[in-house]
């Protein structure tokens, strides 16, 4: 017996077929398997994806507008955590226990890469869970024939996704395609169910997938176009950020900056819309120590300020032992609806951390980058990606996995008053030696990084003078005015939170 829809009317619809198979889909297919170098000055960028990339233009106009959000979320800070700021090294931290705050603009080339990333993410990630969530329903009713493990049948279910197209909006499409594939492959046992007991069953597994929310990443039946400005904010979601480090990062300081984020809530000046709390595995924790030694902030003390900014919060195990706290806000403002809206829906993230974390968080974010090909690197990082992959590999995978988690812990175990190093543990320090090559230690990690960031930072100068030279006439209005209007609305920012 063949399974098919027209027989078991699953709601098919010839034209979703015909739309995933060909024509419609036809530019999201087929992602590229090899590094693809994009050459358009600072754009210039390395990833398996860079099909799926905006413009760099695109990219610059989103950084540009970025401005009176930035603007406006530092004076939020400034009004309600400039009070708390020390004002020396002497300074009591029961009354300044934030070492400094600022924010800041994703650059362009680093919002494309963001987008990139996060949108290979996004369609690969909706897809295994689709696939899971499928197997789960069919295993509920059919049983694996032998020598088939149920890890094997999730991942053929997945190579019959579409690639970029939103699996929960094809439903239908997918359980029919899925079962009369399961079928042919003699994967699971369809032969003691009636044709009608099926149509109930099939059904009822799609009704079951039904009850998944939406994606926030779909718009109709489609993912959200990434090209687009509207694309550019929505998987850059963190164009605007700001980072609050930390002098004293015990629960009683935090609490008192978690306090003050309250007050802005409660004024109406800040929209949190969830809050992440990176704690560490509680089975990763050197002997003696508990999870309470490295938090940042209690529980009670995070759930109030979610409670007052009727906000999520999260609790996150950390994977690579990055301990920090993640507050996501939403940064459109009626006040940005003026202009067409062009500086209206930017959202941005504040992050609080202590400074020792900081240190090592900037050198492991790149690493952990290069861990996954589907994350856009600039070019001016290959050597540290030659490098890093040298001696990153299957051999060396875990240790180092181990390694950065115990380090972070360990920075994090710093006294708050401990003089600031240039040095991290070192692998022999942590007792990894002869689990990990030299080339590996953070401290060596850091250097090359540093080399990086020079040429990065020399080329990012070089381009802003190439780019104000070359701007013709009708450019340099434009920009004369977007510069104008931004003025004018950092000004009313001004009055609205200074009153």
């Amino acid at each position: 017996m063949r399974i098919n829809i027209n027989k078991f009317n699953l709601l098919y619809n010839n034209t979703v077929k015909q739309n995933i198979q060909s024509g419609f889909y036809a530019t999201n297919l087929s992602p590229l398997k090899q590094d693809t170098v994009s050459f358009s000055g600072r754009g210039k960028l390395i990833s398996e994806n860079m099909i799926d990339a905006p413009h760099e233009r695109t990219c610059r106009l989103v950084e540009l507008n970025a401005e009176p959000a930035r603007f406006y979320l530092e004076s939020v800070l400034d009004k309600y955590l400039k009070p708390l700021t020390q004002v020396n090294s002497e300074s009591n931290p029961k009354d300044f226990p934030i070492l400094e705050y600022s924010t800041r603009i994703k650059k362009s080339t680093s919002i494309r890469e963001k987008v990139v990333s996060k949108y290979s993410k996004v369609y690969s990630t909706e897809a295994d869970e689709f696939s899971c969530h499928l197997v789960d329903e069919f295993l509920k009713y059919f049983e694996l024939k032998d020598g088939i493990s149920k890890n094997f049948v999730v991942k053929e279910a997945k190579k019959l996704i579409a690639s970029k197209v939103p699996p929960y909006e094809f439903i239908s499409y997918y359980v029919s395609t899925i079962a009369s594939e399961f079928q042919d492959k003699n994967y699971l046992n369809f032969k003691d169910f009636s044709d009608d007991k099926l149509k109930q069953i099939f059904n009822q597994i799609i009704d079951s997938l039904a009850d998944v929310p939406k994606s926030p990443h779909t718009e109709g039946s489609v993912y959200i176009e990434p090209t687009c400005i509207k694309g550019v904010k929505h998987y850059a979601n963190d164009i605007v950020g700001a980072r609050i480090t930390m002098k004293e990062s015990d629960p009683e300081y935090t609490g008192l900056v978690l306090s003050a984020l309250q007050r802005a809530v409660n004024d109406g000046l800040l929209k949190i819309t969830s809050i992440e709390n990176n704690l560490p595995d509680s089975q990763k924790l050197p002997a003696g120590k508990q999870l309470s030694d490295y938090a940042y902030a209690k529980d009670y003390q995070l759930r109030n300020l979610a409670h007052a900014a009727d906000a999520k919060l999260i609790r996150k195990k950390s994977r690579s032992g990055y301990l920090a706290i993640h507050i996501n806000v939403d940064l459109s403002n009626s006040l940005f609806s003026c202009y067409n809206g062009v500086f209206d829906g930017y959202t941005g993230e504040i992050q609080i951390l202590g400074s020792d974390v900081e240190q090592l968080k900037d050198v492991e974010d790149l690493c952990y980058k290069l861990k996954d090909d589907k994350n856009a690197i600039r070019s001016e990082y290959k050597p540290f990606k030659n490098h890093f992959k040298s001696y990153y590999n299957d051999k060396t995978k875990d240790a180092f996995e181990d390694y950065t988690y115990a380090l972070y812990l360990a920075q994090r175990s710093l006294p708050s008053n401990s003089k600031k190093s240039d040095f991290f543990p070192s692998i022999e320090e942590l007792g990894f030696s002869g689990k990990l090559p030299k080339e590996l230690d953070f401290n060596y990690l850091r250097r090359l990084k540093e080399k990086c960031d020079f040429s990065a930072k020399l080329l990012q100068t070089q381009e802003e003078i190439k780019n104000s030279t070359n701007r013709n006439h009708a450019e340099t209005i434009r920009t004369i005015k977007r510069y104008g209007d931004i003025k004018t609305l950092k000004n009313l920012i001004y009055y609205i939170i200074k009153g």
